[in-house]
């Protein structure tokens, strides 16, 4: 008898193991998040009026869905962050692929940010500018406008 409680409690305690890699794998999944840039009246181009950031950080995650809760005028958090070449798949506006996104491990919602770091998501123009210069950007004017879902194929 005690050898089948030995294998029951062997089997559950793999079971359970088993459910907390699955669930750890689904912690580390990107989110992804669409913000609204600068207006198209503000500078002419459509394509920079939005831009799309991903994380796994559970607590930018949880800020942006906190975020989403508000009314579009109660939101005052940006993201700020290190930004890098390419549009990693996913940063775009309708047809429109950016050609530079935040670094997943290196951006978060702020409140505030010094000026150097402001500006407008441009699609290509301030590429050199921010990420080979500066390396973070950080719009003020950048909100959060909804969590969308993205399949990247690898």
């Amino acid at each position: 008898m005690k050898k089948n409680y030995a294998i029951i409690f062997t089997l559950l305690a793999l079971y359970s193991c088993s459910n907390d890699d699955n669930n750890k794998k689904l912690d580390t999944e990107l989110r992804y998040f669409r913000f609204q840039s600068c207006p198209e009246s503000s500078h002419g181009n459509w394509q920079d009026t939005s831009f799309i950031a991903a994380t796994k950080n559970p607590q930018v995650i949880q800020q942006c869905l906190d975020q989403l809760t508000l009314s579009q005028e109660d939101r005052l958090l940006f993201p700020f962050g290190k930004i890098e070449h390419g549009s990693a798949g996913y940063n775009f506006n309708e047809t429109h692929e950016f050609n530079w996104h935040f670094d997943e491990d290196n951006w978060e919602m702020v409140e505030l940010g010094i000026e150097i770091y402001d500006g407008c998501a441009y699609s290509d123009v301030e590429l050199t500018n921010y990420a080979g210069n500066l390396g973070s950007y950080g719009g003020w004017g950048n909100r959060i406008v909804e969590e969308v879902v993205i399949s990247i194929s690898q």
